[in-house]
């Protein structure tokens, strides 16, 4: 049996708040754990053209699945833009989930009905890590 494992700690003095979860990252409904991954990908940018990360017809919309990106760089005034939309040629439609600044990463439960794209704020040399998991 698979097995994916992520880990988080939060620690805040903002609030005093410290956690520390893990999460076995598991099919829809089951205790078996996911069995299929892209890999983790390393993409290199020169433009701020929008590329489609994960394509809405790589994973069945109806099973588990996770996305993990991280801007490898170290900028705090460069970033990728996260968006969401029904397809990659979508020129209307197109909703940003978030920003990722040098440092940063996400790890969300994606639904596989929609792409998911990112786009660098400026043309200098970026690069994205990310990979799929799933079912």
């Amino acid at each position: 049996m698979a097995t994916i494992t992520a880990n988080i700690t939060l620690n805040t003095d903002i609030t005093n708040y410290s956690v520390s979860e893990s999460m076995t990252m598991r099919k829809l409904g089951s205790t078996s754990g996911l069995d299929n991954a892209t890999g983790i990908a390393l993409k290199k940018f020169t433009s701020t053209s929008a590329v489609t990360i994960v394509e809405q017809d790589e994973v069945t919309a109806s099973k588990a699945s996770k996305v993990y990106m991280r801007n490898s760089g170290s900028s705090k005034e460069d970033f990728f833009y996260v968006s969401i939309h029904v397809n990659s040629a979508a020129a209307t439609g197109t909703e940003t989930i978030g920003k990722l600044y040098g440092g940063d990463w996400m790890l969300i439960p994606y639904e596989g009905a929609i792409n998911l794209t990112v786009a660098p704020s400026t043309a200098s040399d970026m690069t994205l890590e990310y990979g799929l998991f799933y079912e």
